[in-house]
């Protein structure tokens, strides 16, 4: 058998912790990555996939473990990829030309040749007639177009993407899928192999060869599998339909296990030190609306009717669960009594009610806690911020402080300043008789 283009081997991945010690991102990763195929990598949020990615291409050494290139000891950046960003990470002051030659500025090579280059991917990707645009004159979908030109240009073997469509509207990232691996499969450019992170679990379908599915705290790989459908592929197609569900069932399986979860250990007020998901409570809300008829539905059906990916409506159905508006048995999302009586309280109602759970989670008691110590009944955020990242590692305080933010707000738990930068507390609405 040849030898992969790419060994992953025992990777770990670790970075330091606010309350000292390490935090482990990545566990004792092992992939290869073969010749002539298109690898996505998915799996729930915060389950290391970018860092991962970033370990591939040489961006952050792992921790310990190896990765291998043709056979050979990867050492710093492989300069046989090329990545393709989330955000565009294009400069504002530069044209397309200039944009897509700076990937090139690294390479001895002749102006002539740099000049046919540029020129060669920029009417590869079907900007011609744009070169002289600066990106504020470009469309979100154009601006993705750069940089994939811009990846082009430097002949990678391996053309690696960061949920390279995430940014952009569901018709265009559309579009670009298509015209992504039309350029694969033409075989038009060097790109040998693309190793590609994505959210979304039709575009992995869409898109990939073989899929990678991870799970998270810490990110380690739960499955891998060939994806045999032929291209160009047709969406609708059940064999298409019966992969995503595959595909949905696992990753549901690593957010809602069917064993009992670990103990979670307890704050100083006795509440399970747990983080909250980042989705909105209007989205929350939502999702009990559309259980209200039939009382419960599989989350399949449920990505389907809300036309939202599994990724974005897994947090939307955590939270509600944390909320116990809603309960996961098996796969289904039914609605809870607590959900039922929230739907049918008035505005007044809804607002006691929230606020009554809330102070039984322990980000937003936290808070609470903090300002009942505080003498001018106020907390800075960064001592919040500070506090939550000594309590919850894994997660991102700032996006964290969010959420708790928009939920306080609503329930008149606390207020807080984002001018001032501080959480204040208020009179707390009666409680529900």
């Amino acid at each position: 058998m040849a030898t992969p283009l790419l060994e992953i081997r025992h990777v770990f991945q670790s970075f330091p912790g606010a309350a000292g010690g390490s935090v482990e991102i990545l566990h004792d990763i092992n992939l290869d990555i073969r010749e002539h195929e298109v690898v996505a990598i998915l799996g729930p949020s915060g389950c290391g996939k970018s860092t991962l990615l970033r370990a591939i291409i040489g961006l952050e050494p792992p921790a310990s473990g190896q990765i291998l290139y043709r056979g050979q000891v990867q050492v710093g950046l492989n300069p046989s990829t090329a990545l393709v960003f989330q955000n565009f990470a294009l400069f504002p002051w530069l044209t397309v030309q200039q944009n897509v030659a700076v990937g090139l500025s690294h390479l001895s090579l002749a102006a002539v040749e740099r000049e046919q280059r540029v020129r060669q991917v920029i009417d590869a990707v079907g900007l011609a007639g744009s070169e002289e645009a600066y990106p504020k004159e470009l469309s979100g979908g154009m601006k993705q177009r750069v940089g994939l030109a811009r990846a082009l240009a430097v002949q990678p073997e391996i053309l690696c993407m960061d949920e390279p469509f995430s940014a952009l509207d569901v018709l265009t990232s559309e579009t670009l899928r298509n015209e992504v691996i039309d350029l694969y499969t033409s075989k038009t450019t060097p790109v040998n192999t693309i190793l590609m992170v994505t959210h979304s679990i039709s575009e992995g379908v869409f898109m990939a060869t073989r899929l990678v599915v991870m799970g998270a705290h810490p990110g380690a790989i739960r499955a891998v599998f060939d994806n045999p459908l032929p291209y160009p592929r047709d969406e609708h197609h059940p064999e298409f339909l019966a992969l995503i569900q595959k595909l949905h069932a696992l990753i549901t399986q690593a957010v809602f296990p069917a064993e009992p979860a670990p103990a979670i250990a307890a704050g100083a007020a006795g509440l399970p030190i747990r983080a909250i998901p980042g989705a909105s409570l209007s989205s929350t809300i939502g999702l009990l609306e559309m259980l209200e008829d039939d009382g419960h539905l599989e989350l399949f059906e449920l990505t389907r009717r809300a036309h939202v990916e599994l990724s974005q409506l897994l947090l939307v159905v955590k939270a509600a669960e944390m909320l116990d508006w809603v309960t996961t048995p098996g796969g289904l999302v039914e609605l809870a009594a607590a959900g039922r009586q929230f739907l049918a309280a008035d505005i007044k109602t809804r607002k006691q009610l929230l606020n009554a759970t809330l102070r039984g989670l322990f980000v937003f008691d936290l808070v609470v806690q903090a300002l009942k110590q505080s003498a001018n009944n106020e907390v800075d955020e960064a001592v919040v911020l500070d506090q939550l990242a000594r309590a919850l590692p894994h997660e991102q305080p700032p996006r964290i402080l969010r959420t708790v933010v928009a939920w306080a707000r609503y329930a008149e738990l606390f207020k807080y300043s984002s001018i001032r930068r501080v959480f204040h507390g208020l009179r707390q609405p009666t409680a529900t008789p």
